[in-house]
């Protein structure tokens, strides 16, 4: 649907393009079935709460350079209540994660 260069195309070469898809397997039922194209896609992940939470989990792991424990538990939660709260703020869901007790009183990781 979209170019390399994100402009618009409906072919390739000389074939239309087909960019409809399915979502499966993702643990949510609200977001599973058929898309039609990537704008259908975009919309469905937008109104997500799994794909949220994934997205936030993903955030987690990034600035914390580890998975997440069972400790982690309370910080996650309140990440994605910032993120929900400031309607989708990504800077305030990352100051949620930084100012938490996980980050502050992280241990250092020793390699061998």
């Amino acid at each position: 649907m979209f170019d390399h260069f994100g402009r618009h195309r409906a072919t390739e070469g000389d074939r239309p393009v087909d960019a409809s898809g399915l979502i499966a397997n993702s643990g949510d039922p609200k977001l599973e079935g058929p898309v039609t194209d990537a704008i259908d896609l975009i919309k469905k992940l937008a109104a997500s709460d799994r794909a949220q939470q994934v997205f936030i989990r993903h955030a987690f792991r990034y600035w914390m350079g580890r998975n997440e424990t069972l400790r982690d538990g309370w910080t996650l939660v309140q990440a994605n209540e910032t993120y929900t709260k400031t309607r989708g703020s990504f800077k305030a869901m990352l100051v949620s994660l930084l100012t938490s007790d996980s980050f502050l009183y992280r241990k250092e990781y020793k390699r061998e």
